[in-house]
């Protein structure tokens, strides 16, 4: 992954709040990338990730929520953002979001998404480490508020939820927050955004939008 605006070291640091996962529902088979391991509290390997295991890391308050949202997903195919609390194997707690989609792989039904761990984030969205971010944000304050704003309807999450959702598609994309909100405020007044009824996963939908934006945008 190339380096964002902010420079190696902000990448590397926001990018580890970032997981990645599949699950095939019909074998109870998941991959998890390296920060999903360690967003759980365990090095990359150490364990075989499984549905068991998942469920037993979630908050004991927050454990009935998630089975409802795996019956979203996986009994009726719809796409998903969870926010909810885990306690990692170190005994550690922190607030995450899941967020993702059901595609079809020959007739197989895989889940894709991400983790985000919101922890340190939502204790102070905008702290040292997001300096550069920070101007970006000040300097575009009126697009970035409007795009967190359709976040938040879109997919029923806080302030700070919606700014890190936004960060994270910037670091893993390597595209500017700026640019990224007024493509998504841009197809928002299109009325070229999902409807919660048939919503994707933020990541894809953001994907969308932005590749829409730069086909449209002026050749130079």
């Amino acid at each position: 992954m190339g380096q964002g605006a902010g420079g190696g070291a902000f990448n590397a640091s926001l990018c580890a709040l970032v997981g990645r996962y599949t699950y095939r529902p019909a074998t109870d088979e998941w991959w998890w990338s390296d920060t999903m391991f360690r967003i759980h509290g365990f090095e990359p390997g150490a364990v075989v990730p499984t549905t068991a295991l998942v469920m037993r890391h979630i908050h004991p308050e927050d454990v009935e929520a998630a089975w409802e949202s795996r019956e979203a997903v996986v009994g009726r195919g719809e796409a998903y953002s969870f926010l909810h609390r885990i306690v990692t194997a170190t005994q550690a707690h922190k607030v995450v979001i899941a967020a993702g989609h059901v595609e079809d792989e020959d007739g197989t039904l895989v889940v894709s998404g991400h983790l985000v761990d919101l922890t340190d984030v939502r204790r102070d969205a905008v702290n040292a480490e997001l300096e550069s971010a920070v101007v970006d944000f000040v300097g575009h304050r009126a697009v970035i508020e409007q795009a967190k704003g359709v976040l938040m309807q879109l997919y029923s999450v806080d302030a700070d939820t919606a700014w890190v959702l936004l960060r994270a598609f910037s670091v893993d994309t390597n595209r500017k927050v700026r640019d990224i909100a007024r493509a998504l405020v841009s197809a928002a007044a299109d009325d070229r955004t999902p409807t919660k009824r048939q919503r994707v996963s933020a990541h894809d939908m953001l994907e969308r939008i932005y590749a829409e934006a730069l086909e449209g945008a002026p050749p130079g």
